[in-house]
């Protein structure tokens, strides 16, 4: 991920006077009609300049810039713990002691243990001969008496399992029936962004369709918001469905793909193609959104 404070030579958090005389001294060096080399440069001031000048678009890249610094950061300090092992003089003379005394006299009864374990009396053969039809018998008698609670624990078992997950099997940024519908695809040329607010009152998956191809899908918790970068140019259809609790162990009647919603299911596609821009933002609310018509579940998986 870009960072457009660095592009523009300021700290995290600058104020907007300071972004702002920090493009203008950047773009006496870099535009293109001053400095023809400094073209590619200058693209990506001008692209910090307009995200880091805006409010919105500001506090939603310094809330993904903390979010990937924290990540970074936790995984170097996880891959650089080493364990390191020393041992104090009175820890070895213990371990000597072990060696010469204790572990010495461990293989020594193992030794007489083995020696003797095929030296039994035909008294112990005859003894076991004859118990174990009666532990046959005790064993069966046992099982009979007990099977009406047996059987009622195995209906309370599938009662449970029958009830399922209590919470839901995805995160947020997870990317359900993505294998169902296609691979994830990403355009780093036109490199357009969706902003997708859940404000629907249950949880949320998005599938970003083009006129030919699958592009993207993308689950959002109840009440957040997910930025979806790297989209091509072209027009999207989007389809999104709503519900509560997802689980993979539970399966669409309608589709071959595993993953539903437990409770409440709905889906809905939008009525025509929409074309994205260099700003874009969708908030679904609950019920149906202008520009969106309510499907079953068997147009929403249809892959035509």
């Amino acid at each position: 991920m870009a960072n457009y404070y660095e592009i523009l030579g300021l700290h995290s958090g600058a104020s907007f006077a300071e972004i702002k005389s920090a493009f203008r001294r950047l773009a006496k060096v870099y535009h293109p009609d001053k400095n023809p080399t400094g073209k590619e440069h200058f693209a990506k001031i001008l692209k910090a300049y307009e995200t880091l000048s805006d409010p919105k678009l500001k506090s939603m890249y310094d809330y993904r810039l903390d979010y990937n610094l924290t990540i970074t950061e936790t995984y170097a300090s996880k891959s650089n713990k080493t364990k390191t092992w020393s041992f104090d003089e009175k820890e070895l003379k213990r371990r000597k002691y072990y060696d010469e005394h204790i572990k010495k006299y461990a293989k020594t009864k193992e030794t007489y243990k083995q020696a003797t374990e095929g030296k039994k009396h035909y008294n112990e053969f005859k003894y076991i001969l004859f118990a174990t039809p009666i532990a046959v018998g005790l064993f069966l008698l046992i099982l009979n008496l007990a099977s009406p609670a047996n059987t009622a624990l195995k209906k309370h078992i599938r009662e449970k399992e029958i009830e399922g997950p209590k919470t839901t099997s995805l995160r947020m940024g997870d990317a359900p029936y993505s294998n169902y519908f296609g691979r994830n695809k990403f355009d780093t040329t036109a490199n357009f962004d969706l902003i997708v607010k859940n404000n629907t009152g249950k949880e949320l998956i998005v599938c970003l369709f083009t006129k030919k191809r699958f592009i993207r899908s993308c689950y959002i918790e109840k009440g957040f918001y997910a930025q979806i970068n790297e989209l091509p140019n072209d027009s999207l259809l989007i389809k999104y469905c709503t519900g509560l609790i997802f689980s993979y162990s539970l399966k669409p009647q309608e589709a071959d793909v595993y993953g539903a919603f437990k409770e409440h299911p709905e889906f809905f596609v939008s009525k025509t193609p929409t074309a994205l821009n260099s700003i874009n933002e969708l908030t679904l609310q609950g019920g149906i959104n202008d520009g969106f018509i309510k499907i079953d579940e068997t147009k929403f998986f249809t892959k035509d």
